[in-house]
């Protein structure tokens, strides 16, 4: 990209961050992004001395300064998205024989999502009869591209907050808190897991997909039968988990190409 400067793209991205909730905190900055909080802090320390942001006192929180609440940042084209991801998500489902899904938030103000929206879906491998997801509400609390989604995605907290979890099975995390602590730890771990909490006989796995600035807009998943996602551990198989970030790597390059 031709003027390319990074310190600057990571200002937008932190600011569009900003944008999202009222005060945010320099780990969750530094967590949703991928970058160090000494990083984080020092382009958070500059957009409060230009006055583009500022902080709590009491907290140590951020917030966007009052004079440029107004200007948001627009969600992604879904077209443009799946256009870009096509040929990395097609390839992972190639590779894999599973089911792949670009799964992202509505575009809408954050205490109306309930859901997500498989953005673009590719068939497994399996003879079993399958159809096209594309457009499909996905359930945030029992999927792993919900989790990732609430984990990493910039509204991503705000939506939990106001999330009512629809147990799909047995195993679907309904509880406030116990949903909590795992999306805690699908931020830790920096990806999530679906272990037949979406539906029976079936697993799934997912890790974020990143545009300009590093800011998640996506999570790509794949999903199949317990046996084919996961060990007999319950934990994910690492011949899958290594293509699944090879392939949201190449996503997200793409998605960085030029701007939207």
């Amino acid at each position: 990209m031709p003027g390319y400067v990074q310190s600057v793209e990571r200002a937008a991205a932190i600011m569009r961050l900003l944008a999202t909730r009222d005060l945010r905190q320099l780990g969750d900055l530094s967590s949703a992004l991928g970058l160090s909080k000494s990083t984080v802090h020092g382009i958070l320390r500059t957009l409060v001395e230009v006055g583009l942001a500022e902080q709590d006192q009491a907290t140590g929180s951020y917030r966007l300064a009052p004079s440029i609440l107004e200007n948001r940042w627009k969600s992604m084209d879904l077209n443009e998205m799946r256009a870009r991801a096509t040929n990395w998500v097609d390839a992972l489902a190639a590779r894999t024989r599973l089911s792949t899904r670009l799964v992202v938030l509505p575009d809408v103000p954050a205490a109306e999502i309930q859901t997500g929206i498989v953005s673009h879906h590719v068939f497994s491998a399996s003879p079993a009869p399958q159809h096209v997801e594309i457009g499909e509400d996905v359930n945030l609390a029992a999927t792993a591209e919900g989790k990732i989604l609430l984990a990493f995605a910039p509204s991503g907290a705000n939506v939990l907050d106001g999330l009512r979890p629809v147990a799909a099975t047995a195993r679907t995390i309904t509880r406030t808190s116990a949903l909590r602590d795992e999306i805690d730890a699908t931020r830790s771990r920096g990806f999530a897991v679906d272990d037949e909490e979406s539906a029976v006989r079936t697993a799934g796995l997912a890790v974020p997909v990143r545009s300009l600035g590093g800011v998640v807009v996506a999570a790509l998943g794949v999903r199949g039968t317990p046996e084919d996602v996961l060990t007999p551990r319950r934990a994910p198989r690492d011949d899958l988990l290594a293509p699944l970030r090879e392939a949201a790597r190449g996503t997200s390059h793409a998605l960085m190409a030029e701007r939207w």
